[in-house]
């Protein structure tokens, strides 16, 4: 199973809150995955190992303190700490790439919701 989710806007992400698609850029032909334009979350439903990627730009929005920054790949809602993504921009507006990666195990009669 594939599915490519990407966003076109800038968007400002709030502490807590996760980060949003509006566009599939692409699907799997099966389409057992589920994910609605515009939501956050991604929901797994067919058992089996899923390798979740992210890869994105981020920085302190102007009018806010200057400090680390983080996003982190989230499980039901629970951020899963080792796909943290962390920087420290100098400045606001400063964009940094980055990514993270996790295994994520579907078991049988089960699903999950991912998000970042």
């Amino acid at each position: 199973l594939l599915i490519e989710l990407i966003n076109t806007v800038v968007q400002t992400v709030q502490p807590g809150q996760s980060v949003v698609y509006n566009t599939a850029a692409v699907r799997s032909t099966c389409g057992r995955e589920r994910h609605r334009p515009g939501s956050a979350f991604v929901t797994l439903l067919p058992p089996g190992r899923y390798l979740v990627t992210f890869s994105g730009n981020i920085a302190v929005p102007t009018g806010e303190t200057v400090g680390p920054i983080s996003l982190a790949i989230a499980i039901n809602g629970e951020p899963v700490r080792a796909s943290t993504m962390t920087v420290t921009p100098a400045a606001v507006e400063q964009f940094f790439n980055v990514s993270g990666a996790v295994y994520i195990d579907v078991a049988n009669n089960c699903c999950l919701n991912v998000s970042v």
